[in-house]
């Protein structure tokens, strides 16, 4: 989790608003480990703190996939992606937790949307994040990972 602007860094502008579906705070998945979550909290990173005290996680899989049916895909898109060894750090299937915002209300929008968490308020944070089907940033992201390939970076494709 950095703080590296990919907006500014690839010159590729990031919109300002999503299109509020709520995929983000339904079924989020950090890019590290709980274990190292946990650490990075205790040893007072402060975004590492401040999703432990916003996210609940999904009791397993199954719970985060049917917390959000309208990308039924996107957990086991996700699984896939970190399980392969050419990511930055490959998972097992069980060591990935899929979470859900304690502030979301019964029709998944946030109550404390004025008030929201910085981590809430870059998302995503970098292009390399998975999102789910029909998110507003899809466009930024693919943008960026072009313009990371055309510099010869290798880019993690879906299957």
């Amino acid at each position: 989790m950095t703080d590296t602007n990919w907006a500014e860094l690839l010159g590729v502008p990031k919109p300002q608003t999503c299109n509020l579906k709520a995929a983000c705070c339904s079924i989020a998945t950090p890019s590290i480990p709980v274990d190292q979550l946990l650490q990075g909290a205790t040893e007072g990173n402060e975004t590492c703190r401040d999703f432990l005290s916003v996210f609940i996680p999904h009791e397993n899989h199954q719970a985060a996939k049917d917390f959000y049916p309208e990308d039924p895909t996107h957990v086991d898109r996700v699984l896939g992606l970190v399980q392969r060894q050419r990511t930055k750090q490959a998972m097992a299937s069980d060591s990935v937790v899929f979470y859900h915002c304690r502030y979301l209300d019964e029709e998944r929008r946030c109550k404390v949307y004025e008030d929201r968490p910085t981590f809430c308020r870059s998302y995503p944070a970098s292009p390399m994040s998975i999102l789910v089907k029909g998110c507003g940033y899809e466009p930024w992201v693919e943008a960026c990972k072009q313009k990371l390939a055309a510099l010869g970076y290798e880019i993690v494709q879906e299957e």
